[in-house]
């Protein structure tokens, strides 16, 4: 396919790529890197990484890969450290790391001269790929996934750096609505913004109910565990379950460092913690198999993008149970194929799971419903919706 009667080349820039992670940022870009790919675009991703050391040269901080027909260049950069007491008055702690990916990113456009740049993540990725694109005349695409402008337009320092990213974009992808309505309450961005879902495949294998009596009954959430994920509340929720049925929880992935010390605090507030096994990240692969593991998945998230593994829980039958966030809602029909509940209220993920738990027949007919329901996010619809924001932009 080609765009204005010639290949077309664009830069998608990121904070996360596969292999380094597979969270949910990464898997959308990887995703959306092959979906341009596959639209005839010459396709560069500029993966930048914020390493340890104090100072990084600018002609060696570049590793260029082909990666099955696309050019992934990891773009390293120094992380800047001033301690307070040693910062003037015109000094920010991040200055010499945003100025470097600016100019990696600079230097690679001047080498590759893109007709397009797609940012993943409001801060920092997107703010300075939006001042270079403003500075060049290239039209750009910023995408918000959930925790970014969920997060750091309430940090008063960074506040006027996630305006400045959305006001430079030519156009902003949201992967749910609340996300586009949130970025257009910092600053009017409404007429420039699409909603764009993540997709999911089915499946082959789907989930069966097991035998009731055959061991406690097995919940199971994953992803990077903080703060937006609501383990607290399912914590509590899992409490006032504890007390009348047998329930183990599954949490398959990692706590961060600096809200592990609230994750211990929970469990022990909770008393939970002989029912909770927190395990290794599982490679993608084994994902599905380790969902049909489960009795039922569950999200207790407080702020969502789209998230892929609820889309891929749902997609394999498992019944689920997540909160009103994010894309959510439109993922899930309540009571028909799956369970929502309110954000930050235990007591009613509480009564969602206790349903499952004593209704057997229920979880099964979710999971049905759920795994029809995944139909509506295909991988196709998803790439339509991407090759019809491109050519927005670069066949004008």
């Amino acid at each position: 396919m080609v765009f204005a009667g010639k290949t077309r080349k664009i830069c998608i820039a990121t904070p996360e790529y596969p292999p380094d992670q597979w969270g949910g940022l990464a898997r959308t870009v990887f995703r959306v890197a092959r979906h341009a790919r596959d639209l005839g675009l010459d396709v560069h991703v500029a993966h930048l990484t914020v390493g340890t050391d104090p100072f990084v040269l600018l002609d060696e901080n570049r590793e260029s890969r082909m990666d099955d027909g696309i050019h992934v260049h990891r773009l390293a950069v120094a992380r800047e450290e001033i301690p307070l007491n040693q910062r003037d008055l015109w000094e920010c702690p991040h200055n010499l790391t945003l100025l470097m990916m600016y100019q990696s990113l600079e230097k690679l456009y001047r080498s590759e001269r893109f007709d397009l740049l797609h940012s993943f993540f409001l801060y920092p990725v997107g703010y300075v790929t939006g001042l270079l694109a403003r500075r060049m005349r290239v039209p750009s695409v910023l995408t918000v996934v959930g925790n970014d402008v969920k997060k750091y337009i309430f940090s008063p320092e960074k506040a006027a750096v996630c305006r400045s990213g959305l006001e430079n974009a030519d156009r902003i992808v949201a992967l749910s609505r609340d996300l586009g309505e949130m970025a257009d309450a910092l600053t009017p961005i409404a007429d420039k913004c699409r909603i764009i879902y993540n997709s999911v495949d089915t499946p082959e294998e789907r989930w069966v109910p097991r035998a009731r009596g055959n061991g406690p009954f097995r919940i199971g959430c994953a992803g990077i565990f903080k703060y937006a994920k609501g383990l607290p509340y399912l914590f509590k929720a899992v409490a006032e379950l504890n007390r009348v049925h047998k329930v183990v929880v599954q949490l398959v992935g990692h706590v961060r460092p600096s809200e592990r010390k609230a994750y211990e605090e929970a469990l022990v507030k909770t008393g939970i913690g002989q029912v909770v096994q927190l395990l290794e990240p599982l490679q993608h692969p084994d994902v599905p198999k380790w969902l049909r593991s489960l009795d039922a998945f569950v999200l207790p998230s407080v702020s969502e993008g789209c998230p892929n593994i609820l889309m891929e829980a749902l997609a394999s039958g498992v019944p689920s149970v997540a909160t009103r966030t994010g894309a959510n809602e439109e993922l899930i029909e309540d009571h028909v194929s799956g369970l929502l509940v309110p954000w930050g209220d235990s007591a009613s993920l509480a009564a969602a799971l206790a349903e499952l738990v004593e209704n057997p027949g229920l979880g099964e007919s979710l999971g049905t419903e759920g795994r029809g329901k995944m139909a509506d996010f295909s991988v196709r619809r998803e790439r339509q919706a991407w090759e019809t924001l491109y050519r927005e932009l670069v066949d004008s």
